[in-house]
């Protein structure tokens, strides 16, 4: 099915850009000077371009089969009807549920309050690998591996990965990685489940440690 959106990146030199469908909720897509269905003028930011959108060996979203439009061919986005109020997304309330029960594992005790620490700093390091790797996917560059965002997911570092999923656009919609990354959120909580039980097999290591 064909999309439409306007051109709000171009590096002319490389000869590929990123196009904003019309409908907001959806991610940006990747534009290679050679998905043009024809030739033609060198594209400029701003204008509007309708195409193909396919999903890549990347993950990403990309424009085959592209062709300008006119203005009289732009067809008028529908204004969304305003929610009294805006439904929030299962994880953002389970991320509210996690660390409020982390905190009140450390208020009884069955938590060391380093653990808490541990699990901030690395929420900020996930939060950061994904804002690198969609920066990288912008850029062309050299991506953050998969494994690396499902590592820190798994070590807690869940929460900031579904925020930065949703404030970034990224990642909302690859497979097989979401079904990995809520595999890691799982796993996670098992494991916090064994750290708390009566047989953790970490306890003395983390005596040692603290």
């Amino acid at each position: 099915m064909r999309d439409q959106g306007r051109l709000i990146e171009w590096f002319d030199e490389k000869g590929y850009g990123f196009i904003q469908p019309n409908d907001s909720d959806k991610d940006r897509v990747f534009l290679h000077i050679k998905d043009f269905a024809r030739p033609g003028p060198r594209p400029l930011v701003g204008c509007a371009l309708e195409y193909v959108p396919l999903m890549d060996a990347k993950g990403r979203f990309r424009a085959q089969q592209v062709t300008y439009l006119k203005a009289a061919q732009v067809k008028k986005s529908q204004p969304k009807p305003q929610k009294s109020q805006e439904k929030r997304h299962p994880l953002s309330i389970l991320s509210v549920i996690y660390i409020v029960l982390l905190a009140g594992l450390v208020l009884v005790g069955l938590l060391h309050s380093m653990y808490v620490f541990a699990i901030s700093l690395i929420n900020l390091i996930s939060y950061w690998l994904y804002r690198q790797d969609k920066q990288a996917a912008q850029t062309n560059q050299r991506r953050v591996p998969e494994n690396t965002l499902h590592l820190w997911a798994f070590l807690g570092g869940w929460p900031a990965a579904h925020l930065a999923q949703q404030k970034l656009r990224h990642k909302t919609q690859k497979q097989p990685f979401r079904n990995i990354y809520f595999l890691m959120i799982g796993l996670n909580i098992i494991l916090i489940a064994l750290i708390i039980s009566p047989f953790n097999p970490f306890s003395q290591w983390i005596a040692q440690v603290v």
